[in-house]
C-alpha cells in the first residue's frame, strides 16, 4: 500500500513538471509603410508580443554578442526581434496563444498594427550537468557574403548524437530545417572534434529571394545528446521546444549561433 500511495505521488508531480504552464496577457505593435505589408507586421508584431510574455516568465536573456550582431544598417529592428527569440530557446517556450486581436491604427504619418493574446509560457527549469558541454565556432567569420560558405566547428566534452539546424526567420520564421540530416551526426555517437560541413558537402550562403535588405542575420542550433532525440528534416519551433523540455535537461547541451550575410553590390 505504501509503495502504491508512493507511486502515485511521484505520478503526481511528474503531471506537475510537465504542465508547468503560466498563462500572462502580452501586447506589442509594429509600424508598417511602402515597404512592408500589413500581415507582415502583424505577424512581427506577434513576436514581439511572445518575446515579451517569455521575458515576463523565464527573465530578461539576450546578452551583448547577440545586440552586436544586430548592428548593421537596414534590418537593425527586426534583427533585435529575431535575436530575442533566439535567446530564450532553451530557458522556456509557447505552447498556445489564445484571445488574440489585431488592430490597425494611423499614427504620425504611418500605419500601425497592434496585437494582443494570452500566451500560455512553460519555463525550463530542470538542473543542467555541468560536465556536459560543446563549444561551437563558424568559420571563416560570422560575417559572409553571399556566396561565401561557412564551416562550423564543434568541440565535445563526452560522446553525443549531434543535430544542427538552421533557423531562417526571413523564409520561415516558424521552422527549423535539419542541416547535418546527410551526414548522420545523429544515428552514431560523435566524439572529439568534428567539421560541417564536410568536403563532400557545401554550406554557401545566399540572401533569401524575397528581400531587399542589404544584409540579414540567420541562425545555427547545435543540440548534443547522450540519446537519441525524436527529430525531423523540418521541425516547427513548438514541437522543437516541447521535445527537448520533456527530455532530461542532463542529457543535453545546446549552443546557438548568430551569422550576417551581406549582399554583393554590383
Amino acid at each position: 500500500m505504501h509503495k502504491i500511495k508512493t507511486l502515485t505521488l511521484l505520478c503526481l508531480f511528474s503531471l506537475q513538471v510537465a504542465h508547468a504552464e503560466t498563462k500572462v496577457d502580452v501586447s506589442a505593435e509594429y509600424a508598417f509603410g511602402p515597404d512592408i505589408s500589413e500581415n507582415e507586421a502583424c505577424a512581427k508584431a506577434e513576436v514581439k508580443a511572445k518575446n515579451n510574455a517569455l521575458r515576463g516568465i523565464v527573465g530578461e536573456k539576450i546578452i551583448n554578442s547577440q545586440i552586436e550582431t544586430c548592428t548593421d544598417t537596414g534590418s537593425d529592428l527586426d534583427c533585435t526581434l529575431f535575436e530575442d527569440t533566439f535567446s530564450f530557446m532553451d530557458s522556456g517556450y509557447i505552447t498556445d496563444i489564445g484571445n488574440l486581436d489585431k488592430n490597425i491604427r494611423e499614427e504620425a504619418g504611418s500605419s500601425v498594427c497592434s496585437v494582443s493574446f494570452t500566451a500560455t509560457v512553460v519555463k525550463v527549469s530542470q538542473e543542467s550537468d555541468p560536465s556536459y558541454f560543446l563549444d561551437v565556432k563558424v568559420k571563416p567569420s560570422l560575417l559572409l557574403r553571399e556566396g561565401e560558405s561557412l564551416q562550423v566547428q564543434i568541440k565535445l566534452s563526452r560522446p553525443s548524437f549531434i543535430y544542427i539546424y538552421g533557423w531562417f526567420p526571413e523564409i520561415d520564421k516558424d521552422s527549423f530545417y535539419l542541416l547535418s540530416e546527410k551526414m548522420n551526426f545523429h544515428e552514431i555517437l560523435m566524439n572529439g572534434n568534428l567539421v560541417f560541413p564536410d568536403e563532400n558537402h557545401d554550406a554557401m550562403v545566399k540572401m533569401p529571394d524575397n528581400t531587399n535588405l542589404d544584409s540579414v542575420s540567420e541562425y545555427l542550433i547545435v543540440l548534443a545528446s547522450k540519446n537519441n532525440i525524436a527529430h525531423g528534416s523540418i521541425i516547427s519551433q513548438s514541437k522543437f521546444f516541447k521535445i527537448i523540455s520533456t527530455t532530461p535537461r542532463d542529457s543535453w547541451v545546446m549552443d546557438k549561433i548568430t551569422y550576417k550575410i551581406v549582399r554583393n553590390k554590383k
